[in-house]
């Protein structure tokens, strides 16, 4: 079986998407791989940034330890390695916007 391209009437009766897809379908499929491939290009140069949690990425980035506390007295440390807390959670969700945050270089 071959492909025939579509004869004017063909062409004419479609609807406006196909005409549309006819026209301008090579075009649109290349630029959804190039799309394709500028993700798999962002996600292959800043793979640390993705895998890493963003706190800890953002204290290696700007070289910096974050000690922050809330009205519990609960303290969060957060440098470019880890991030630790001095009071046991219990598997519970720490709420960073619970606490003052202050930087420590």
């Amino acid at each position: 079986m071959t492909e025939q391209e579509p004869t004017y009437e063909e062409y004419r009766q479609a609807t406006k998407f196909a005409r549309f897809r006819y026209k301008y379908g090579l075009f649109v499929m290349i630029l959804c791989w190039l799309a394709l491939l500028f993700i798999i290009y962002y996600m292959v140069s800043n793979g640390e940034a993705i895998a890493s949690h963003p706190l800890i990425y953002g204290a290696d980035k700007f070289n910096v330890t974050c000690a922050c506390s809330n009205a519990e007295g609960a303290t969060v440390y957060i440098n470019g390695t880890s991030m630790w807390t001095s009071k046991d959670w219990f598997g519970e969700d720490i709420n960073l916007s619970q606490f003052n945050i202050t930087l420590e270089e």
